[in-house]
């Protein structure tokens, strides 16, 4: 089963992803801040991280760049109501995602970055 962490610190928009996610058949535990996500890196050892760019504590840029410091087999995606930046890459992500409450877009793209790994 594979593994995704959630950052965000809203605990509405937290609910609505772990339950939809965890739908999907994915092994969820979520974070409401940049601490929480590199503490939780190295416990849940997740697959995908899934975050917010604009975390209370740290941007999710810089938090993106330490996970994939550290762990350069996990997969970053940004959700997040900012624009999408040109070069996700040097930012330590491999997709974003225009936040909504229709999630589709979400699972589609965390499907697309574990192509060979079944929920």
């Amino acid at each position: 089963m594979s593994r995704i962490l959630f950052a965000d610190s809203e605990p509405h928009i937290q609910r609505l992803c772990l339950e939809e996610l965890q739908e999907e058949g994915y092994e969820v535990e979520v974070a409401g801040n940049g601490a929480g996500v590199v503490r939780l890196v190295d416990s849940f050892k997740p697959d995908v991280v899934i975050m917010e760019v604009l975390l209370p504590d740290m941007s999710g840029v810089e938090t993106g760049r330490m996970v994939k410091g550290t762990k350069k087999d996990i997969r970053v995606i940004f959700y997040s109501h900012c624009l999408p930046p040109q070069d996700l890459t040097s930012l330590g992500a491999d997709a974003f995602v225009v936040k909504s409450h229709d999630l589709q877009r979400l699972k589609e793209a965390v499907r697309r970055l574990l192509p060979s790994q079944a929920a």
